[in-house]
């Protein structure tokens, strides 16, 4: 194991000033989504679960010989080298400790891990002691991680219904934007009561004062099977390339890598490619607007994070 491999292997660009706060909140978003148990214990989700976890591993005894400064903020699970034998639960409780900062609670942990464990039926009753904020915390994190959770739109739907039943003071409205919608900043014009309401399509949820409500608006995109937006905008995609086809037609006729987005021409210099089954690439400043203050500023964009796949 290497630096840059087990980077690659975590999904986080090599440039990036890396702190053990993102390096965990990164590894247990990637092994949530790729636990085993998850993935219908297979041998290929086991051994990428295990690389994940070398990888990690590894990251944080580098962290540690250099002495980084936030070592020890937190270190609640990972100090024992043996990640393959923590359970799914284990990590979901830990990451949303890390995600809910300040909101977290036991009562969250519970009624979440019944929720992605599909023990328990979805219902009024589940949330019948909870306050609002609870309610709408529980909804709004399951929605937002809904990739990495597996889970469906049934279940998110349930809850929004549930939330809007039992709070006569929220209006909570949902939106399926396109991916097109997203990389275009198009802007979605809700009228409530005669009011309009214009909505960045870009963010994942937003917040308005409305006639004697709080009107929330949640963005859940329809994206293609090989695209995905992390929590700060950033795309990701993946490419994949046949080794016996692909790669020699583009060395012998000297092109690069090049894939079309919403109309838009990217390239890959193909000297800039290893022959290695995954790598990642990055395109800076060119992909969604950042998410502001000012939530109608695009005048900043995130990266596109190209994961290349040779087969």
């Amino acid at each position: 194991m290497d630096y840059k491999t087990a980077l690659n292997i975590l999904e986080i660009e090599y440039t990036t000033d890396l702190t053990l706060k993102n390096l965990t909140k990164q590894y247990r978003k990637l092994a949530l989504k790729h636990h085993p148990d998850k993935n219908g214990n297979t041998s290929e989700s086991n051994e990428k679960f295990k690389q994940l976890n070398e990888s990690y591993t590894f990251l944080k005894r580098e962290m540690k010989n250099l002495n980084t400064p936030d070592f020890d903020v937190e270190n609640e699970m990972e100090s024992d080298d043996n990640l393959n034998a923590f359970v799914y639960f284990d990590i979901l409780k830990l990451f949303m400790k890390h995600i809910l900062e300040g909101n977290y609670n036991d009562i969250i942990s519970k009624i979440v891990t019944e929720i992605v464990g599909g023990a328990t039926t979805i219902s009024l009753k589940l949330f019948e002691d909870l306050d609002k904020d609870t309610a709408l915390n529980i909804y709004m994190f399951l929605s937002k991680q809904r990739s990495i959770l597996h889970l469906n739109n049934t279940i998110l739907e349930k809850i929004r219904e549930i939330v809007i039943q039992k709070y006569d003071n929220v209006q909570l409205y949902k939106l399926n934007p396109g991916f097109n919608d997203l990389f275009n900043n198009n802007v979605y014009k809700l009228y409530i009561d005669c009011n309009l309401y214009l909505v960045p399509l870009w963010y994942n949820e937003l917040y308005f004062d409305g006639s004697g409500c709080e009107i929330i608006v949640v963005c859940e995109p329809e994206l293609p099977k090989n695209i995905t937006i992390d929590d700060d905008n950033n795309i990701y995609y993946v490419i994949e390339l046949n080794l016996d086809n692909d790669i020699p037609n583009m060395i012998r006729n000297n092109t690069d890598i090049n894939f079309n987005m919403c109309d838009i021409d990217f390239s890959i210099p193909i000297s800039e490619i290893y022959m290695k089954k995954e790598q990642y690439y990055t395109i800076k400043n060119r992909g969604l607007s950042k998410i502001k203050n000012d939530i109608y500023d695009i005048s900043e964009k995130a990266d596109i994070n190209i994961k290349i796949i040779m087969k």
